[in-house]
């Protein structure tokens, strides 16, 4: 149950299902009558905190059967364990008597681990995965509780409800500012994919197009590493962006998917573009999460390497600053992929004003 993972299972819900690290069990368990959620758990500290909340919000699962193989180095079902044997001390998020990594909750209070402490009810069958043992185990446990009257029966106490607030982020903006190709990585680099030798290419060459460096591999982290090693990355700012290239690169060798530098992933033989994109109501930006005006403004001039920069919204960009072919690359991945725009194929975006651009935020 960590942190993106959880399956719905059938009503009644009235139990609950950690199978560690065994995500084989997730299904079958999933489907048992009586369960409610089912999902695996990883860490001793943001999947249990999920596993908190999930509990919390879930008031009417009274049971939680932890089960499967625990990790022997991150031990997180050893702490839940010891979560639910021993709550949190006043004053600490330390789980007493944990002995897995770092086995702290800083986005749960002790007020919501006792509540879940006092509802649910915990079978440990830690290390057992025989699906049948763990059939009869999870129809013992809704069998019991189905005869046990819901905590606070009788007092005005079962509906107790703790308000949770989510762990307070600070805002970022998925924009930043990169040094010009020839000073941040003195040249530049050209990525391919060798699907006939499943390797990734990697090719560094000066500025003046004399070949530098070249490197190949499966891997893209591996091929990062290997280039800061090398020295040939400085650049914090490029050391991302090559990163991400070459992550969409090893994932296009692995799923067969069409890799071409600084353009989106997709299957072999679409185009890059086929007229707007037709996406639901729920995958299409609304206007409430498009940025307001100047917010746009500013992110346009920051994209495109233009920090203090004013922008007149009714003026050509190329008009108000000096733009190379990259930082337009850059904006309009930007503006498709990160914001929603629907741009059409033969978009010119130096040309464009910025409230042409923001129009297309808006469709």
């Amino acid at each position: 149950m960590r942190p993106g993972e959880g399956t719905a299972g059938p009503a009644p819900a009235r139990v609950a299902v950690c199978t560690l690290s065994s995500r084989e069990l997730v299904g079958p368990l999933a489907r048992l009558p009586g369960v409610a959620l089912a999902g695996t758990l990883m860490t001793a500290n943001l999947g249990i905190e999920e596993i908190v909340r999930t509990l919390a919000r879930e008031r009417t699962v009274r049971g939680l059967l932890v089960c499967g193989r625990d990790s022997p180095r991150f031990l997180a079902g050893q702490s839940l364990v010891a979560l639910f044997r021993r709550g949190l001390p006043p004053g600490s998020g330390r789980i007493p008597g944990a002995a897995g990594h770092l086995p702290v909750l800083r986005s749960v209070t002790r007020r919501e681990v006792e509540e879940v402490r006092a509802r649910v009810e915990l079978v440990d069958l830690r290390g057992e995965r025989d699906p049948a043992v763990l059939r009869a185990a999870v129809a013992a446990l809704v069998s019991a509780l189905r005869e046990a009257p819901p905590p606070g029966a009788g007092t005005g106490d079962g509906a107790a409800s703790y308000g949770h607030k989510d762990p307070a982020f600070g805002l970022l903006h998925p924009v930043g500012r990169r040094k010009p190709l020839d000073t941040g990585i003195d040249g530049f680099v050209v990525i391919t994919v060798d699907r006939t030798h499943g390797r990734i290419r990697l090719r560094h060459y000066a500025s003046d197009v004399t070949p530098r460096h070249e490197m190949q591999g499966t891997r893209g982290e591996t091929m990062l590493l290997g280039l800061l090693e090398a020295g040939v990355i400085e650049d914090p700012a490029h050391a991302g962006y090559l990163g991400g290239e070459l992550a969409k690169a090893e994932t296009a060798l692995r799923l067969g998917l069409h890799y071409e530098q600084d353009l989106p992933l997709r299957p072999p033989g679409r185009p890059p573009r086929r007229g707007p994109r037709r996406t639901t109501g729920k995958e299409r930006t609304t206007v409430a999460d498009v940025p307001a005006l100047e917010e746009f403004l500013t992110l346009v001039a920051r994209t495109l390497g233009a920090r203090d920069t004013v922008l007149d919204p009714h003026t050509p960009l190329g008009e108000q600053l000096t733009v190379d072919s990259v930082r337009v690359i850059e904006l309009t991945v930007v503006l498709e992929e990160e914001l929603g725009a629907e741009l059409p194929d033969d978009a010119d975006v130096a040309r464009a004003t910025p409230a042409d651009l923001y129009k297309a935020l808006l469709g």
